[in-house]
């Protein structure tokens, strides 16, 4: 079962100026068939990818080395990332054209680098920097329907948008490794809205806040929330579409 809090994975080695480590923000894409791996067997195919491509990755000591690098907050299964956040250290810098290239060309279909940013600041880690995510869900009638029904259940899917953000509190469960858990979703919704809309398909934006370096599933949100509804359709897909960075004051 997927986990109710997916966190940051934090650098696990000392990042300060002496430090020779390079380090560089990675932004990736993964979708098609990656979207059924978790997010250990995408560190583990990360690791891989650098490998085959011949990057110059710095390793942490002991008797299992790694790789040294750290995710932003893990992918749930079944979902699509279109700016998913990695940071990795090099032991020698890099033009991010070249190191972007270099992956892409041995990456597997589903993963492919979008950006890269060479990191200067070495106190600012992931858990600092990220804040938010925003999704787009994507929400389809099960059997046809006319405008007038649309219409209708869209006005419905409004209303309970604006009970949502008007709550202070909203209480859920969740079994998980450690047993059954009552969590308060209202926190990690920051904001919610109708994106788009027609008549074969809604799409709902959710931005999430980042607590502690986690999220929840949005899924639990769809189904905890709109249950008044969900009877009548189904969600089509996820998409993750970004993380919003801020600086710290």
């Amino acid at each position: 079962m997927l986990e109710i809090l997916i966190t940051v994975d934090d650098l696990n080695w000392e990042r300060n100026e002496n430090f020779m480590s390079y380090l560089y923000l990675i932004k990736y894409r993964k979708d098609g068939p990656l979207i059924f791996i978790s997010h250990l067997d995408l560190s583990q195919l990360l690791r891989r990818v650098l490998m085959r491509a011949g990057i110059p990755v710095e390793w942490t000591q002991g008797f299992n080395p790694r790789i040294k690098a750290s995710f932003g907050p893990a992918l749930p299964l079944g979902l699509e990332g279109w700016q998913e956040i990695t940071e990795i250290a090099l032991k020698e810098p890099l033009e991010g054209v070249a190191l972007k290239d270099r992956i892409n060309e041995v990456a597997p279909n589903g993963f492919a680098i979008v950006e890269v940013e060479q990191v200067l600041d070495k106190n600012l880690t992931l858990s600092k920097l990220l804040k938010k995510a925003i999704y787009l869900i994507y929400l389809v009638p099960k059997d046809s329907m006319d405008l007038k029904k649309m219409v209708y259940f869209l006005e419905i899917i409004e209303n309970d948008i604006r009970f949502i953000l008007n709550q202070k509190e909203i209480k859920t469960e969740k079994v998980n490794k450690k047993g059954l858990q009552e969590i308060d979703l209202r926190p990690f919704i920051h904001d919610m809205t109708i994106f788009s809309k027609s008549c074969d398909r809604i799409i709902i934006l959710l931005v999430q806040n980042i607590i502690a370096g986690g999220l929840v599933n949005p899924n639990l949100i769809m189904d905890r929330l709109f249950c008044n509804i969900m009877e009548l359709f189904s969600i089509e897909k996820i998409i993750r579409e970004k993380f919003i960075n801020e600086l710290p004051v």
